[in-house]
């Protein structure tokens, strides 16, 4: 349908806020220029795919507050774990391919691996942050990070933190060092899972979305987290999830020492730690989770495909999550909705949040794919106050459009 251009809406070119939104959908465009209004944002886009249609294409504010440049329509932004949803794709491609099961143990693939409790580990078990693997077990500095060799040895070293399969818990840093070294013994060309990716899925959909940044390639710069930023760790962040976040003996506090961050100096980006060095623009999240809706145009298998929207498995001792405290449901790489992180009214909706506030996810019911990527950090782990404000616009949005096609198709 005919987009029409955000320059219409007054509110919007006052924060200098560019795009399209389609008809109907101008609630989610006036609840992102609220996220500027209300809550201090510095720079963000919002990308919204219905039907394989883009319907909400804007973006806004600055890419770097120091220096005032603008965002500009393709401005790539660090995605922190929202980068994981496409290390959870590269997976499934692979298990598409034939190149390994979800069920299958590591250990038979890697022998190497197969040692102090790994030994029946499985791809699921790592994808569905039930492996136990949460903690290196020795801090990695940059040249550990870049060394793939001393990597290797360190994950062959690795031992669980509780039994494999029994719980879940977020491997919040370990989860892309094992699924990159893990892909190049899968792999008939040995690549990482950062170059399967670049290869497999990004350039046949053309997807400005990479790991790390390469020489003379740049992003927007994130921009510390203001007040209401950190107010949210209070007001809004469940109270088993500021335990873990206040106490500095938690696995939490833990697993973030072992690689030790910080999310403002983008000089980290360079180097090798896939859990969170993605960056991209929102516009390219949002056609990824488009294009996993179906398979289309990376040939993922139906049958992959519709799996990552399946019913989850729940672990032994329930869903409570051992590292960030919270009720939390994990499927194949992907966060599903749960009690403490209701992100869609439908329980096939899967996808990934990052740290500074942004999130990609689909829901098949509703052929929805849906990104948001704000510049001024977060503190939450997920369930970020403006992300949050513009999802309910959107599903206020869609419910109204749902009612009305019922509507009409009930007999008069």
């Amino acid at each position: 349908r005919e987009r029409l251009s955000v320059s219409v809406d007054p509110d919007a070119v006052r924060f200098g806020i560019e795009g399209e939104v389609s008809p109907g959908f101008e609630p989610v465009l006036r609840a992102f220029v609220a996220n500027f209004d209300r809550e201090g944002e510095v720079g963000a886009a919002l990308c919204v795919f219905c039907g394989g249609t883009i319907v909400v294409d804007v973006w806004g504010g600055v890419a770097d507050a120091g220096s005032g440049a603008p965002w500009r329509r393709d401005t790539r932004a660090p995605l922190f774990s929202t980068g994981k949803g496409a290390i959870a794709a590269a997976c499934a491609l692979a298990v598409s391919r034939g190149l390994i099961a979800y069920d299958d143990s590591l250990a038979h693939i890697w022998p190497g691996f197969g040692q102090n409790g790994k030994e029946r580990i499985t791809l699921r078990q790592i994808l569905d942050h039930s492996a136990g693997l949460v903690l290196f077990g020795q801090r990695m500095d940059a040249a550990t990070l870049d060394d793939a060799a001393e990597t290797a040895r360190i994950v062959e070293g690795m031992e669980p933190v509780w039994s494999p399969g029994e719980r879940w818990g977020y491997h919040l840093a370990t989860f892309g060092t094992l699924l990159s070294q893990l892909m190049a013994r899968i792999d008939p060309g040995g690549r990482s899972v950062e170059r399967f990716f670049a290869e497999e899925i990004a350039a046949p959909l053309d997807l400005d979305i990479g790991f790390g940044l390469g020489e003379g390639e740049d992003c927007a710069v994130p921009a510390l987290p203001g007040l209401r930023q950190m107010s949210d760790v209070v007001m809004r962040g469940p109270f088993a999830l500021q335990a873990q976040m206040l106490n500095p003996l938690s696995l939490l506090h833990r697993t973030l020492r072992e690689v030790g961050l910080r999310l403002e100096d983008r000089s980290w980006l360079r180097h090798a730690l896939p859990s969170g060095n993605a960056v991209g623009s929102a516009r390219s999240v949002a056609r990824l989770y488009d294009a996993l809706l179906t398979g289309a145009g990376i040939g993922l298998e139906a049958g992959v495909a519709a799996a990552l929207s399946g019913p989850v498995q729940e672990p032994p001792l329930g869903c409570r999550d051992e590292v960030m405290g919270i009720s939390n449901n994990w499927g194949l790489g992907f966060v599903r909705p749960s009690a403490d992180f209701p992100f869609s009214p439908s329980r096939q909706a899967f996808g990934m949040p990052g740290l500074g506030g942004s999130f990609g996810f689909a829901c098949p019911s509703r052929q929805l794919a849906y990104a948001y990527l704000p510049n001024r950090l977060g503190i939450l782990p997920f369930d970020d106050r403006r992300d949050a404000r513009i999802r309910r616009a959107l599903d206020a949005v869609l419910a109204r459009r749902d009612q009305a096609a019922a509507t009409e198709r009930s007999p008069v």
